[in-house]
């Protein structure tokens, strides 16, 4: 569980949500089109209707990173040390 949630989400999620539907939106449209329609679909998956404005309100920053660097190392990198300090406090908290 530990492995898939911060090793390999952050790796698929990345790939398929920025790499591949944010380039092809934002080809398209503009990058606040782009970001945010990539990031409610980055959200939807995560079955977590309480989170969902915080799954999508990351997915845009996690765009905006990818947009400015052009390097899906970086959203990638965001997210697993993201992942990594939520599964933390959560096993912190019992």
């Amino acid at each position: 569980m530990y492995i898939y949630a911060i090793i390999f989400s952050p790796i698929v999620e990345e790939l398929i949500c920025r790499k591949y539907l944010f380039t092809k939106l934002h080809k398209k449209y503009n990058f606040w089109i782009a970001s945010i329609l990539s990031s409610v679909l980055f959200a939807l998956p995560h079955w977590n209707l309480v989170g969902f404005l915080g799954y999508v309100f990351i997915g845009v920053i996690w765009s905006h990173y990818y947009n400015k660097t052009n390097n899906i190392l970086v959203p990638i990198c965001s997210h697993l040390l993201f992942n990594y300090f939520v599964i933390l406090f959560m096993s912190l908290r019992g």
